[in-house]
């Protein structure tokens, strides 16, 4: 008896297990002889299963297949073949997902067999994401290609925009992948696809990724692991993302709440899942898991990171191997990878992560004293600031040009001509103030010359185009239209840095050949100081009674949040962040210190002021209960601990 039950997958969604009683229903009505009927409606049972019960699915593909050799059709063929990629999305098999695909999508012209086309054509886009065969996707997604001129009635369908949509992605052209994501997604909320939201998050998170604000989307993602808890992916994302944001013991609490490497589901979101956990573990130094995924993911490293069955991307998987690498001491091996990520993002296109991981290689090999290395992170620098500058990728461009100075400062023998008592102050943490080389203070009468000092020392000695930070003045007028009121906007700046112009007037503040710089080498910064002494306290090996003093002067030097009358602008976050990380780093490190020393008043007060900007710092909660404990301040104790708990209850972490 045919049936009328039509083909969905979906992977969330109260639907699937009625559409799943629905097919059981229909093929226990279906007669045992109607091989060809039984061989679809087994596939059609597998895709519902996949969600919630992926043995019984792969048991229900097998079925298909058997039904399918004694109907001894193509159709029938084609169903069991489907059935077959639907149960198994894990990356070892894409390979022969890729091929079984091919085939479906062959019968199905053949016969006019619909129904099989809009789930092999996913299929099939998805694995030729993940093998990096790029060339051959846009062929596919082509109008005039082989897939669209054979079946016009996808060109508008929502899997074709959600590949258009990656395809720009790796462009780096995040307009156009925008316009492809809010496409799709109106297109799956209207077919009642219940994945059309998280999918849509997916895709806008990577793109908000490479406009560097990211964190925007953490809310969107807490709902989503709230929602989904069986797909690790979401919680391996807001680790990565509390990291961005300096929260490392809230990631590490989150991290360790997670099933063991070995038991993350291998499903289409494993390789996504296992690459950004090892991005996490790198970063917290996590030895155990980072040994584990070394060896899960080394065969894959020439791959592409796609997410969901292809519809977004989180580079290739060469680049947390190499991060892991280094995390792990093994810097050759870190740079074999990172050569390995260079290539595989050069031959896809995938220009973003092509310029991220050009950048890092280049920080590693500028650290090597043979002129050959430092030679090759030159170059590697420079592309890698040039890509992200065209594609306006600021936190890949900040970090390359990074490179270029601090290459260029190595090998350049100049020294400042301002000694220190003529240097130019200029305080940005809990406060704007700027002190000129004649020791006055300088009162500013241009709001926009302010905005633009502050911008400048933001960039922290990376030079910026001039039309970007024009943009960032005058954001709804044309460059050539404020090209005057920047000029006046530089030189107040200069007169407030060197009112009696004792220095030549490019000294402080370059505008040269489009570009603007703030030769920040030759100011008194207080964020630059605050992160140069946090360096040097961390990295100190004096005695614990020194080091101790260091960290602790260094951790005073920290008096608020730079940037205060700039909350809401983006230029000011990546340093924002990085002030944040350096804070609590100097902060733990002086509460272990103290601790070595015996001081429990030095570590409850240290602990106390983390939890202030980091109320969900675990380690901080703990570190303050123990003190308050040594310091026999029992009920002060027990009113911390309950205070933890709230807060890891916030997160979901039970204690």
């Amino acid at each position: 008896m045919p049936s009328t039950i039509g083909f969905s997958l979906n992977f969330s969604g109260s639907d699937v297990l009625q559409q799943q009683q629905k097919v059981a229903a229909v093929l226990n009505q279906t007669p045992a002889e109607s091989h060809a009927d039984r061989a679809r409606l087994w596939a059609v049972l597998a895709a519902t299963q996949v969600f919630l019960a992926p043995d019984e699915a792969r048991r229900s593909a097998t079925a298909s297949a058997q039904a399918a050799e004694c109907a001894g059709d193509e159709i029938s063929r084609a169903w069991s073949l489907l059935g077959g990629c639907l149960v198994d999305l894990s990356c070892a098999a894409t390979g022969e997902r890729h091929e079984a695909t091919r085939q479906i999508i062959e019968i199905a012209g053949e016969h006019d067999e619909l129904e099989l086309i809009e789930p092999a054509v996913l299929l099939h886009l998805g694995a030729l994401a993940e093998l990096g065969r790029i060339a051959e996707l846009d062929q596919a997604i082509s109008p005039t290609g082989p897939i669209l001129s054979r079946f016009p009635s996808l060109q508008d369908s929502r899997q074709i925009s959600w590949f258009r949509c990656l395809r720009a992605t790796l462009d780096g052209d995040v307009k156009a992948a925008e316009h492809f994501a809010d496409a799709a997604h109106e297109l799956a909320e209207r077919s009642g696809d219940p994945d059309a939201h998280s999918t849509w998050v997916g895709q806008r998170a990577i793109l908000s990724w490479m406009q560097g604000h990211v964190v925007e989307y953490e809310p969107l993602f807490l709902h989503a692991r709230r929602e989904s808890p069986h797909e690790p992916v979401w919680a391996v994302s807001l680790a990565w993302m509390w990291l961005k944001q300096g929260r490392k013991s809230a990631a590490r609490a989150l991290v360790a709440s997670l099933p063991a490497v070995g038991d993350l589901p291998v499903d289409r979101n494993w390789l996504s899942t296992a690459c950004i956990l090892a991005t996490v573990a790198a970063e917290l130094g996590d030895v155990a898991t980072m040994a584990e995924l070394q060896v899960a993911l080394s065969p894959f490293a020439d791959r592409l990171v796609t997410i969901g069955l292809g519809v977004t991307c989180w580079g290739t998987v060469a680049r947390p191997l190499a991060l892991m690498a280094n995390a792990l001491g093994d810097r050759d091996e870190a740079v074999r990878y990172y050569r390995v990520c260079v290539e595989s993002a050069a031959t896809m296109g995938a220009h973003p992560w092509l310029a991220e991981a050009q950048a890092e290689l280049a920080w590693l090999l500028s650290d090597r004293s043979d002129h050959d290395a430092r030679g090759e992170a030159l170059e590697l620098a420079t592309e890698a600031a040039a890509t992200a500058r065209a594609l306006q990728l600021h936190e890949i461009e900040t970090m390359a040009t990074s490179v270029l100075v601090d290459l260029r400062r190595t090998e350049s023998s100049v020294t400042s001509i301002a000694n220190a008592e003529s240097q130019p102050k200029v305080r940005v943490m809990g406060g704007f103030v700027v002190v000129s080389s004649d020791g006055l203070m300088a009162h500013w009468q241009s709001r926009k010359a302010r905005q633009l000092l502050k911008i400048l020392v933001a960039r922290r000695g990376v030079a910026v185009g001039r039309e970007s930070v024009i943009h960032m003045l005058w954001p709804d007028e044309a460059p050539e239209q404020v090209a005057n009121r920047f000029f006046v906007a530089a030189s107040t700046i200069r007169k407030a840095l060197d009112p009696a112009g004792q220095f030549p007037r490019e000294h402080f503040l370059q505008t040269r050949g489009g570009l603007v710089r703030l030769a920040v080498e030759r100011l008194a910064i207080d964020v630059e100081q605050f992160l140069s002494r946090s360096r040097s306290a961390l990295e100190s090996d004096a005695k614990p009674a020194h080091r101790v003093k260091l960290l602790a002067e260094t951790f005073e030097l920290y008096r608020g949040d730079p940037f205060t009358d700039e909350t809401d602008e983006m230029w000011a976050d990546e340093l924002r962040r990085e002030i944040h990380m350096a804070y609590f780093a100097v902060g733990h490190a002086l509460a272990d210190v103290a601790k070595e020393l015996g001081d429990h008043l030095t570590r409850a007060e240290t602990y106390r002021a983390i939890l202030t900007f980091d109320p969900y710092d675990q380690a901080a909660h703990e570190g303050l209960t123990d003190a308050l404990v040594q310091l026999g301040a029992h009920g002060r104790a027990a009113v911390a601990r309950e205070e933890y708990a709230e807060r890891m209850d916030e997160l979901g972490v039970g204690l």
